[in-house]
């Protein structure tokens, strides 16, 4: 994946698994950038989001996902998102 600057405002949008994972939707609230997860129960078919706060440092964006960190990778020519923990995503 993409090591350079990305631009948070590329990652907005509903991403879709690759690895039949959790969707993913990235969007702005003011001025900092959220990430949920969609988790769906098989049995009810209900939808039940967590949303966690896109964190920056020198290594990159990331997020504290059940207490572990989650690196977010992008790849601009391919528009593929990438989770450290859950795989590749493409842009719904």
């Amino acid at each position: 994946m993409e090591t350079k600057y990305i631009n948070p405002d590329r990652l907005t949008g509903t991403w879709e698994s690759i690895n039949l994972t959790p969707t993913v939707i990235i969007y702005r609230d003011g001025e900092i950038y959220l990430l949920s997860i969609i988790h769906i129960n098989e049995t009810s078919k209900q939808a039940s989001p967590a949303t966690y706060e896109i964190q920056e440092d020198e290594e990159g964006f990331f997020i504290n996902y059940n207490l572990r960190r989650m690196a977010i990778g992008y790849d601009a020519k391919l528009d593929i998102l990438n989770l450290s923990l859950l795989g590749d995503y493409i842009r719904n």
